[in-house]
């Protein structure tokens, strides 16, 4: 009997030993994956918060930091939309942010422009041929130049449209024409933006 317990008591310490064996090793796996997962993880943020800033790296030089856009030339012949138009393309260099706005002047930048188009485009009718909807249609000419030695580093034309709806109230109809007008503004000035941006 004393040498049966003392097997079976062997047979105990083996069963033990690859018991603590087995959870030594599952442990250590766990720990592993655990990592790995950790660092998959992470991997996968820092490559979300990467992608969430594509456009807003910059290729610019070092020593280009601002540009001034002066009220652009009114070539249309629709009254004063130089000043909608070129306060949205400024609004759009101040929200991206990798431009500083300065006064004329006092930039490293300086991008002129011309409105050479605007147009009021049926696109909507009703059963008696009216007019239900329009399509605002805005071209622009821009020159961007170095202030310092004077060279033009981009000279292109651009154009965009925003359409509203007509509506039986002339005063309501005007307003959502200009709102048509400030929306087509924003849509060239992210156009703008990024063409000044990537000129480099």
């Amino acid at each position: 009997m004393s040498n049966e317990y003392k097997t079976m008591d062997n047979e105990h310490k083996v069963m033990s030993n690859e018991y603590k064996a087995m959870s030594f090793f599952t442990r250590y796996s766990l720990l592993v994956t655990r990592h790995l997962l950790l660092i998959a993880h992470c991997s996968l943020l820092i490559t979300s918060c990467g992608y969430s800033l594509v456009g807003k790296g910059t290729s610019l030089p070092q020593n280009i930091k601002s540009i001034s856009i002066p009220i652009f030339q009114n070539k249309s012949g629709e009254p004063n939309i130089e000043f909608e138009i070129t306060n949205r393309i400024r609004d759009g260099f101040i929200e991206d942010g990798r431009l500083k706005m300065t006064g004329d002047g006092d930039s490293d930048l300086v991008l002129n422009g011309d409105i050479i188009k605007y147009s009021l485009k049926p696109i909507a009718f009703d059963s008696k041929d009216n007019v239900t909807e329009y399509w605002v249609e805005i071209g622009v000419s821009i020159k961007l130049e170095n202030r310092v030695n004077g060279n033009v580093i981009l000279q292109q034309e651009l154009y965009t449209k925003w359409d509203y709806k007509v509506s039986q109230s002339v005063t309501e109809a005007d307003v959502n024409r200009l709102e048509a007008i400030r929306q087509a503004g924003k849509k060239m000035a992210q156009e703008i933006v990024n063409i000044v941006i990537e000129g480099f």
